[in-house]
């Protein structure tokens, strides 16, 4: 499935998400990449922004901040709006790097405190996170964040500072 509007080409790669390439004021150095909103989309989508970001040139501390942040909006996503479409998408100009993924809810999300009690008793396994580092963690690495309301859902966005790779 193709989201949005506008002048793109796009299909499907062999792992059925929907890939779209796009002309864009940011010329080449951007993308954009549809999922269905499952668990796995949080480490597919960690792959390509560290794959992205190195083709790029960025630094080794920007690529993992991108990689972090993609992480946790992804995370969120999912958990926002289980089994719908999300899209990843990623920019580089001169204000930084962009990193946002749409979703399906128009709920925005809430910062939390994370829960940092000790338990008394050993858990199982199968108990959930108790989470809420997710938007702490965006905020602490990016310059800006924010959330804008789209075309049936939100975009939930951070601009890391760009740093290149530096010449070995």
């Amino acid at each position: 499935m193709i989201f949005g509007r506008g002048r793109r080409k796009g299909g499907f790669d062999k792992t059925g998400c929907s890939v779209r390439m796009e002309r864009t004021a940011a010329g080449p150095r951007a993308l954009r990449r549809g999922f269905l909103a499952l668990p796995e989309v949080v480490q597919q989508g960690r792959l390509i922004v560290e794959s992205q970001a190195l083709q790029w040139g960025l630094a080794e501390e920007t690529v993992e901040n991108a990689v972090l942040v993609a992480s946790e909006l992804l995370t969120n996503a999912v958990r926002a709006a289980p089994y719908q479409p999300v899209s990843l998408r990623m920019a580089l100009d001169g204000d930084g790097l962009r990193v946002e993924v749409w979703d399906t809810s128009p709920v925005r999300p809430k910062a939390s405190v994370p829960d940092l009690s000790m338990p008394e008793k050993p858990l199982p396994d199968d108990v959930p996170d108790p989470g809420g580092w997710g938007l702490g963690i965006v905020e602490f690495l990016s310059m800006q964040h924010g959330v804008r309301a789209e075309f049936d859902g939100k975009s939930v966005w951070a601009v890391l500072k760009a740093e290149l790779r530096s010449p070995t």
